[in-house]
């Protein structure tokens, strides 16, 4: 019998690298909540045909990640103020826990790693530069949650993330200026608690920084509506 062959295809590293493109574009917030998303638009930033931006869409429908029209469109789903907080409540269990057991496994490196990209999350937002910020903040917590050699977990963090991600852009500038008042360095203050395997300290520093986020995201739901109202 003919041994399959494991390897992937060129073709079908191709497919998976524009699925992982769009992911990580949603995660780090570059399109906003009820946004369309344009097929030949993202063929042209990834270089290729139509057809690999089209099943990579069609796999984030079916995930629940995008939404389709009846007029074919794919957009960006809005979110109701019920769903944020349905979001912020899981990703406090999920995420607590995956602080709290890096905290028992990570190693000197993985710290080393955690604190270089604290810094340069510090820095993206000294300069005032949004995208690079929620994408350091993505690559810092990718990292922090994998250093709990969870993988299981880490991938339903990641599904969590891909429906607030179009959300975190609305942070700026008032709740992150708040942060940089109020808890500026809490992420040194997280790798300190990685190195001092203290998981309830570092359970607790994620579990603030998710809970005041998104709480403050589901109240903007009440101001648009007040807004709207009057």
């Amino acid at each position: 019998m003919q041994r399959v062959m494991s390897e992937a295809t060129p073709e079908t590293a191709m497919r998976e690298s524009v699925y992982q493109g769009i992911r990580g574009s949603l995660i780090c917030g570059r399109f906003a909540p009820g946004e369309k998303l344009l097929l030949r638009q993202l063929a042209s930033e990834f270089e290729v045909s139509l057809t690999p931006v089209r099943e990579a869409l069609h796999r984030l429908i079916a995930e629940g990640v995008l939404t389709q029209e009846h007029s074919r469109s794919v957009r960006v789903p809005i979110l109701s103020k019920a769903r944020v907080l349905e979001l912020r409540d899981i990703r406090l269990s999920l995420e607590g826990l995956a602080a709290e057991r890096a905290a028992a496994n990570a190693t000197a490196a993985d710290i080393k790693v955690l604190e270089r990209l604290a810094g340069e999350v510090e820095a993206a937002r000294h300069s005032g530069d949004i995208a690079k910020d929620t994408q350091k903040v993505a690559e810092f917590q990718v990292a922090l949650y994998r250093a709990s050699e969870m993988p299981v977990l880490v991938r339903h963090i990641e599904m969590l993330w891909l429906q607030t991600g179009p959300y975190i852009r609305l942070l700026h500038p008032d709740f992150i200026r708040m942060v940089q008042q109020v808890r500026a360095g809490w992420r040194y203050e997280l790798c300190d608690a990685l190195r001092k395997r203290d998981g309830g300290k570092a359970r607790q520093l994620i579990e603030t920084d998710i809970s005041e986020a998104l709480t403050y995201l589901a109240n903007l739901f009440d101001a648009a509506a007040l807004i709207n109202h009057v």
